[in-house]
Protein backbone atom coordinates (compact mmCIF):
# COMPACT_ATOMS: atom_id res chain seq x y z
CA UNK A 1 0.00 0.00 0.00
CA UNK A 2 2.36 2.78 0.83
CA UNK A 3 5.37 1.61 -1.29
CA UNK A 4 2.94 3.24 -4.31
CA UNK A 5 2.81 6.40 -2.39
CA UNK A 6 6.72 6.16 -2.18
CA UNK A 7 7.46 5.28 -5.24
CA UNK A 8 5.06 8.12 -6.73
CA UNK A 9 6.97 10.64 -4.26
CA UNK A 10 9.95 9.86 -4.87
CA UNK A 11 9.58 10.18 -8.70
CA UNK A 12 8.23 13.47 -8.54
CA UNK A 13 10.90 14.79 -5.84
CA UNK A 14 13.62 13.77 -7.98
CA UNK A 15 12.15 15.12 -11.26
CA UNK A 16 11.64 18.29 -9.11
CA UNK A 17 15.73 18.22 -7.64
CA UNK A 18 17.53 17.36 -11.40
CA UNK A 19 15.76 19.65 -13.09
CA UNK A 20 17.56 22.03 -10.46
CA UNK A 21 20.95 21.21 -11.31
CA UNK A 22 20.89 22.06 -14.95
CA UNK A 23 23.47 24.80 -16.07
CA UNK A 24 21.19 26.13 -18.83
CA UNK A 25 18.16 28.02 -17.79
CA UNK A 26 15.53 28.99 -19.91
CA UNK A 27 14.05 32.26 -20.19
CA UNK A 28 10.20 31.85 -19.62
CA UNK A 29 7.82 32.80 -22.18
CA UNK A 30 5.42 36.15 -21.21
CA UNK A 31 2.14 34.10 -21.04
CA UNK A 32 2.01 30.40 -19.25
CA UNK A 33 1.00 27.67 -22.01
CA UNK A 34 0.37 23.77 -21.87
CA UNK A 35 3.27 21.58 -22.71
CA UNK A 36 2.63 18.76 -25.26
CA UNK A 37 3.49 15.78 -23.69
CA UNK A 38 1.69 16.19 -20.40
CA UNK A 39 -1.58 16.78 -21.57
CA UNK A 40 -4.50 14.23 -21.58
CA UNK A 41 -7.30 13.20 -20.76
CA UNK A 42 -8.10 12.77 -16.58
CA UNK A 43 -9.98 10.01 -15.21
CA UNK A 44 -13.06 12.48 -14.93
CA UNK A 45 -12.37 14.66 -17.93
CA UNK A 46 -9.33 16.69 -19.23
CA UNK A 47 -6.50 18.38 -16.92
CA UNK A 48 -6.30 21.69 -16.25
CA UNK A 49 -3.69 23.76 -18.73
CA UNK A 50 -0.92 25.04 -16.69
CA UNK A 51 -2.27 28.42 -17.53
CA UNK A 52 -5.48 27.45 -15.73
CA UNK A 53 -3.39 26.40 -12.85
CA UNK A 54 -1.32 29.56 -12.65
CA UNK A 55 -4.49 31.44 -12.26
CA UNK A 56 -5.95 28.83 -9.63
CA UNK A 57 -2.85 29.28 -7.01
CA UNK A 58 -2.86 32.81 -7.90
CA UNK A 59 -0.27 34.47 -5.45
CA UNK A 60 1.80 31.56 -4.88
CA UNK A 61 3.26 31.96 -8.37
CA UNK A 62 4.82 35.66 -6.42
CA UNK A 63 7.67 36.83 -8.99
CA UNK A 64 8.34 33.57 -10.53
CA UNK A 65 7.20 32.86 -13.78
CA UNK A 66 5.74 29.39 -15.93
CA UNK A 67 8.89 27.99 -17.26
CA UNK A 68 7.82 25.39 -20.42
CA UNK A 69 11.03 24.04 -21.16
CA UNK A 70 11.46 23.10 -17.16
CA UNK A 71 7.74 21.80 -17.09
CA UNK A 72 8.58 19.52 -19.62
CA UNK A 73 11.32 18.24 -18.67
CA UNK A 74 9.83 17.21 -15.09
CA UNK A 75 7.28 15.62 -16.94
CA UNK A 76 8.36 11.84 -16.51
CA UNK A 77 7.47 9.15 -18.78
CA UNK A 78 4.82 6.88 -16.43
CA UNK A 79 1.63 5.15 -17.18
CA UNK A 80 -0.69 7.41 -15.81
CA UNK A 81 -1.47 10.91 -17.25
CA UNK A 82 -0.31 14.27 -15.65
CA UNK A 83 0.73 17.51 -15.81
CA UNK A 84 3.67 19.53 -14.29
CA UNK A 85 3.49 23.00 -13.90
CA UNK A 86 6.72 24.97 -13.00
CA UNK A 87 7.60 28.34 -12.13
CA UNK A 88 10.84 29.48 -12.17
CA UNK A 89 12.79 32.74 -11.78
CA UNK A 90 15.61 33.87 -14.51
CA UNK A 91 18.21 31.79 -13.52
CA UNK A 92 15.51 29.23 -12.30
CA UNK A 93 17.80 28.85 -9.25
CA UNK A 94 14.30 28.91 -7.31
CA UNK A 95 11.54 27.11 -8.49
CA UNK A 96 7.77 26.40 -7.36
CA UNK A 97 6.23 23.22 -9.35
CA UNK A 98 2.56 22.10 -9.19
CA UNK A 99 2.25 18.31 -10.50
CA UNK A 100 -1.47 16.68 -10.87
CA UNK A 101 -1.37 13.08 -11.51
CA UNK A 102 -4.09 10.61 -12.02
CA UNK A 103 -2.61 8.24 -9.82
CA UNK A 104 -5.48 5.80 -8.56
CA UNK A 105 -5.16 5.09 -4.12
CA UNK A 106 -7.45 2.79 -2.30
CA UNK A 107 -10.09 4.65 -0.33
CA UNK A 108 -8.30 2.30 2.58
CA UNK A 109 -4.61 3.28 1.92
CA UNK A 110 -6.26 7.16 2.18
CA UNK A 111 -7.81 6.71 5.44
CA UNK A 112 -4.34 4.80 6.65
CA UNK A 113 -1.93 7.78 5.25
CA UNK A 114 -5.04 10.02 7.13
CA UNK A 115 -3.32 8.49 10.42
CA UNK A 116 0.06 9.19 9.68
CA UNK A 117 2.11 11.92 11.72
CA UNK A 118 2.99 14.12 8.68
CA UNK A 119 -1.06 14.10 7.61
CA UNK A 120 -2.73 17.52 8.02
CA UNK A 121 -6.03 17.80 9.08
CA UNK A 122 -8.41 19.83 6.88
CA UNK A 123 -12.33 19.98 6.41
CA UNK A 124 -12.11 20.08 2.78
CA UNK A 125 -10.31 16.45 2.82
CA UNK A 126 -13.95 15.05 3.33
CA UNK A 127 -15.71 16.27 0.06
CA UNK A 128 -12.50 14.18 -1.91
CA UNK A 129 -11.97 11.09 0.77
CA UNK A 130 -8.44 12.92 0.71
CA UNK A 131 -5.89 13.22 2.61
CA UNK A 132 -2.94 15.71 2.93
CA UNK A 133 0.38 15.43 3.48
CA UNK A 134 3.87 16.92 3.95
CA UNK A 135 7.14 15.04 2.91
CA UNK A 136 8.14 14.95 6.89
CA UNK A 137 6.10 15.86 10.05
CA UNK A 138 7.66 18.44 11.11
CA UNK A 139 7.68 20.45 7.71
CA UNK A 140 6.09 23.65 8.19
CA UNK A 141 7.08 24.26 11.76
CA UNK A 142 8.21 27.89 11.05
CA UNK A 143 5.24 28.52 8.60
CA UNK A 144 6.97 27.65 5.59
CA UNK A 145 6.34 24.68 3.06
CA UNK A 146 9.95 23.53 3.16
CA UNK A 147 9.46 20.20 1.25
CA UNK A 148 6.27 18.91 -0.81
CA UNK A 149 3.07 18.80 -0.12
CA UNK A 150 0.53 16.26 -1.29
CA UNK A 151 -3.13 15.92 -1.49
CA UNK A 152 -4.21 12.26 -2.52
CA UNK A 153 -7.81 10.91 -3.33
CA UNK A 154 -8.89 7.99 -4.97
CA UNK A 155 -8.58 9.20 -8.35
CA UNK A 156 -5.56 12.03 -8.36
CA UNK A 157 -2.49 13.14 -6.74
CA UNK A 158 -1.63 16.62 -6.71
CA UNK A 159 1.81 17.28 -5.09
CA UNK A 160 2.94 21.13 -4.42
CA UNK A 161 6.52 22.54 -3.94
CA UNK A 162 9.23 25.02 -4.20
CA UNK A 163 12.93 24.41 -4.33
CA UNK A 164 16.01 27.04 -4.02
CA UNK A 165 19.37 26.37 -5.00
CA UNK A 166 20.68 29.68 -2.95
CA UNK A 167 18.35 31.30 -0.20
CA UNK A 168 16.06 28.96 2.07
CA UNK A 169 12.58 28.56 0.78
CA UNK A 170 11.36 30.97 3.83
CA UNK A 171 13.35 33.72 1.90
CA UNK A 172 13.10 32.80 -1.72
CA UNK A 173 9.57 31.88 -1.57
CA UNK A 174 8.06 33.37 2.12
CA UNK A 175 4.82 33.32 0.06
CA UNK A 176 4.65 29.36 0.11
CA UNK A 177 3.29 28.73 3.31
CA UNK A 178 1.97 25.62 4.26
CA UNK A 179 -1.50 27.17 4.46
CA UNK A 180 -1.36 28.88 1.25
CA UNK A 181 0.09 25.72 -0.93
CA UNK A 182 -2.86 23.61 0.67
CA UNK A 183 -5.21 26.43 -0.70
CA UNK A 184 -3.35 25.67 -3.53
CA UNK A 185 -3.60 22.16 -3.87
CA UNK A 186 -7.66 22.13 -3.11
CA UNK A 187 -7.71 24.73 -5.72
CA UNK A 188 -6.27 22.82 -8.50
CA UNK A 189 -8.01 19.64 -7.45
CA UNK A 190 -11.53 22.03 -7.51
CA UNK A 191 -10.11 22.45 -11.52
CA UNK A 192 -10.42 18.19 -11.66
CA UNK A 193 -14.20 18.36 -10.58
Amino acid sequence: MRSRIAVASAALITAVLLSACTSNPVAPPPDPAPTATSTGAAAGGRFPTCAEVTAAIGSLVGELEFNPATSEAQTAPEDYEQRVCVYTTADSATQLGVTIAAIPFQQAEIDSYATLPNAIADARTAQYGAVIQTLGPDDGADGILDSALYLFDTTYSITVQGLSTGDPISVSLPQLTVPAAIDAAFAVRGLLD
